[in-house]
Parts: C-alpha cells; sequence; structure tokens
C-alpha cells in the first residue's frame, strides 16, 4: 500500500470539534444570491457566532483547517420560494422577519447584500447522515432563524434520522394487499 499525498496533514475523522443543537446569537458574515440548474433562487449565508460560549466558533474552525484551501463551515442555504412554485419559503420569511427583529430599524429591501454584519438568531439542529465509512453519523446544522435575543430560549427541534435501510421496502410490501394486484 502506498501513503496517500497529504496523510500526515489531514485531519482524523472524529476529531471535528462540534457545537451542540440550540438557539445561537448570530451575525451574518457574507450572503450570496445564487439559482439552481432549475432555476430556483436560493441564498448561501455565511455566519458565525456572535455571543457566548461558541463565540466566533466558525471563525476558529477556518483558522485552523489544515487543508490547502481552507472552507468556511458555518453555511446555511435557504431557498427563497417554497415548493409550490410562485409561494414564499415560510425559512425564508422566517430568515427575513427575524433579522428585521433583530437590527433596529433595519428593513430588507430584497439586496442580499443589505444582510452582511446583521444580528440573528439560529436555532440548530441535529441531522443524521451515512459517512463514506457506512457509519451513522450526526452533524448539528441551522434549521431556522428565530431573532437575535430570543435565540437562547428557542426550543431545540427534534433530531432528522435517516430512515433505516429497508424502511422504504418493508413499508410498500406491507401495504400491498395481493401480489396478483401488481403489473409484473
Amino acid at each position: 500500500m502506498e501513503k496517500p499525498q497529504g496523510y500526515d496533514e489531514a485531519q482524523a475523522f472524529g476529531e471535528f470539534e462540534t457545537i451542540p443543537a440550540g438557539g445561537y446569537k448570530c451575525l451574518i458574515k457574507k450572503v450570496v444570491c445564487e439559482k439552481t440548474q432549475a432555476g430556483k433562487e436560493y441564498l448561501k449565508i455565511e455566519f458565525d457566532i456572535a455571543e457566548g460560549e461558541y463565540k466566533d466558533f466558525y471563525q476558529k474552525k477556518f483558522a485552523n483547517d489544515a487543508r490547502p484551501e481552507p472552507k468556511w463551515s458555518g453555511i446555511w442555504t435557504v431557498f427563497t420560494e417554497g415548493y409550490n412554485p410562485g409561494n414564499t419559503n415560510p425559512k425564508f420569511k422566517g430568515l427575513i422577519t427575524s433579522v428585521e427583529a433583530s437590527n433596529t430599524g433595519f428593513k430588507f429591501n430584497f439586496n442580499e447584500q443589505e444582510l452582511v454584519n446583521k444580528k440573528v438568531g439560529l436555532v440548530f439542529r441535529e441531522e443524521e447522515f451515512e459517512g463514506q465509512d457506512g457509519q451513522l453519523h450526526t452533524s448539528v446544522k441551522p434549521f431556522f432563524a428565530v431573532s437575535y435575543d430570543k435565540a437562547e430560549e428557542a426550543k431545540i427541534p427534534a433530531p432528522k434520522k435517516l430512515a433505516q435501510k429497508g424502511e422504504a421496502f418493508d413499508d410498500f410490501s406491507t401495504n400491498v394487499a395481493d401480489n396478483d394486484d401488481l403489473p409484473f
């Protein structure tokens, strides 16, 4: 076996510091408005924690990122349109109203750059994912926005669980009354 390039500099899986699920007082650092290939508009929001035990959490992670091109990990992607075309995404509306409530005298005029350096409360939840090692892991990601002063008292959402392998097929097979009705 050959030693992989960058092995000595790589951080071992499991050594990454995380924050617990909960509400945090945050500051928006950067906002980019982009579109998916299907034309759906979204905001890519870079943020950091502004107060408390985890103040500057993402800045510290970025500063300690040993990769040749460090990446900012405090990012929340919020689509502007809901699932039904022509309807505003409630998470986008919640973000904007929370930013307005958190910054005295601020009124959003649909210029995403106006959000930079604004305060907002973000509520994080745990999310399960399957790692490259095939094992189940969890991460903590922003789930919704609240006003800055209400962040720390916000109710923590239930974790987002992955469906267990085989559940979808089991569900299908138990809901079929008679195999004679199947088209195959």
